[in-house]
């Protein structure tokens, strides 16, 4: 039983994420199409990405009252319809529009995965299935640019986007043959509850860590296909939507991820080796080689997703009661970091080149290095 529940929610996160990240190799052309520059292209991601970093402090606190279930049904069946209506969107202004209602319909899905699956099973395998949840989380983010791309190069980008909407119908089924909520116990929490969480040195400094992270990997994503044509402009979506294959070493590396930190000895010093790996992959997109970009892609997802994924699952398994708020806490601050990085630095690019645009976020890596040398170790290690 608890493995078809855990089955229906990594399926659902396949989906959510593919729906997040769908748009995301036709950037470039949808800004051709609409006449847009890359900046106005960008605000397509900007836009769903703003009520992720708001929205999981509000379903956080409801998800310490109501069923992740509910919550769940309700919030696909509402992305279901918005999905099949932006596979007809007229313009730049609609299309932007409707991706602002999924962007607050997606983080009550993602902070319903997270709890749910992080009470699967009790305590002693809640880092196991976050490193579950996060490696489908990581094929969702693949299959919606890579799919996308690919469909869209066969029909067009309207026939890509109703695919998704399918597979979301499909989640919808699905989830009406799950359990209830595996969590025993489902009370109000208050503001000092909320204070208490923040002020925990190892919350802090994670929740910090966990915003420079994603500002970065955000804004590399949403920008490359623009470096990418710059480099070729005669590459074709569903060819250069094919560099985000190492986005899949994520994946093997958050199943893994447990095993990885006693092979290395502990949280504190695996995400300091992540984050030199995360360094090195960013240093190595200043190549204006293809071919270095797609081995480089490797090296940028195996650092993000080990930091990621090692990061949610200590937080995960240090807080065992108040799951919800932390796991909102952790969305909103990844997300925050996600709204900033997928407009802010494309300034930087357009006015003074790829280059510049590498340094800055390089030197936002090395402070990610510093707040994990500032987190406390775990009790015990």
């Amino acid at each position: 039983m608890r493995a078809r529940n855990q089955i229906i929610i990594l399926y659902c996160a396949v989906v959510a994420f593919g729906i997040l990240y769908e748009h995301q190799p036709l950037l470039p052309l949808l800004a051709r199409q609409w006449g847009r520059s890359p900046s106005d292209a960008a605000l397509l991601t900007t836009v769903t990405m703003v009520p992720l970093a708001l929205a999981p402090l509000v379903y956080g606190y409801f998800l310490e009252r109501l069923s992740a279930r509910h919550m769940l049904i309700g919030g696909f069946l509402s992305l279901l319809v918005t999905q099949a209506i932006l596979s007809s969107a007229p313009d730049y202004r609609w299309f932007m529009v409707l991706r602002a209602i999924e962007g607050l319909l997606l983080p009550a899905i993602f902070t319903s995965l997270m709890t749910y699956t992080s009470a699967l099973g009790g305590v002693e395998h809640s880092r196991r299935n976050i490193g579950f949840y996060i490696a489908a989380t990581i094929v969702g983010g693949y299959l919606g640019r890579t799919m996308t791309g690919l469909v869209t190069d066969l029909a067009n980008w309207q026939t890509a986007f109703w695919m998704w909407s399918a597979l979301a119908l499909v989640a919808v089924l699905a989830l009406l043959r799950l359990d209830s909520d595996p969590r025993g116990r489902l009370v109000r929490i208050s503001r000092a509850e909320i204070r208490r969480l923040v002020r925990k040195p190892v919350n802090r400094e994670g929740l910090g860590a966990a915003f420079l992270l994603f500002f970065v990997s955000a804004s590399m994503m949403n920008f490359l296909p623009f470096r990418i044509f710059e480099l070729n402009p005669a590459m074709t979506t569903g060819e250069m939507a094919q560099v985000y294959t190492g986005y899949l070493v994520g994946a093997v590396i958050s199943v893994f991820s447990t095993r990885i930190v006693r092979l290395i000895g502990s949280e504190r010093r695996t995400l300091l080796l992540a984050v030199g790996l995360y360094f090195c992959g960013v240093l190595l997109f200043m190549a204006e080689r293809i071919a270095l970009l797609y081995f480089a892609m490797f090296v940028l997802m195996g650092g993000m997703f080990s930091i990621h994924s090692v990061l949610s699952g200590y937080l995960n398994h240090l807080e065992a009661e108040r799951k919800g708020m932390i796991n909102g806490l952790y969305v909103s601050s990844y997300y925050s970091g996600g709204v900033l990085g997928s407009f802010l630095p494309g300034v930087l690019y357009q006015s003074a080149g790829w280059t510049a645009y590498s340094l800055l976020m390089l030197a936002l890596v090395a402070l990610l290095g510093l707040l994990v040398l500032l987190m406390p170790a775990a009790p015990g290690r």
